[in-house]
């Protein structure tokens, strides 16, 4: 089996208690945004990922798991040494470069969603 690691974003619980608060409609077009931007992240995690067979490329996914929730997954049992290395192999991150990416689109969607509810 193989191990996980899970990244959050800075202040987006903050964020996402905003929008908890607001309609319905706002919490839906927020849930849209976290999905897209999962799927944002999983599109540039692949063109990140090292690639000697393409099986870790084939098994990074990014799937809704709440309505202002996604998670994107790498499933290949070997993900998380591409991504920090291990004592005899550096790392090849693909993961982190990727989220890092999409935070900025993230944050900017979000807020001025929020901005868009509170008028």
């Amino acid at each position: 089996m193989g191990k996980g690691i899970t990244i959050k974003f800075d202040g987006l619980d903050k964020l996402l208690s905003s929008i908890e608060k607001q309609p319905e409609k706002i919490q839906k077009e927020a849930g849209d945004i976290i999905v897209n931007t999962g799927l944002r992240v999983e599109k540039r995690a692949k063109s990140n990922a090292p690639v000697d067979t393409g099986y870790l490329k084939a098994h990074i996914k990014s799937e809704r798991t709440g309505t202002l929730s996604a998670d994107i997954t790498s499933s290949a049992e070997y993900s998380i040494y591409n991504e920090f290395g291990t004592r005899k192999m550096s790392p090849h991150p693909y993961m982190r470069p990727a989220i890092k990416m999409e935070e900025p689109f993230l944050y900017q969607k979000l807020d001025n969603l929020l901005k868009k509810g509170l008028l």
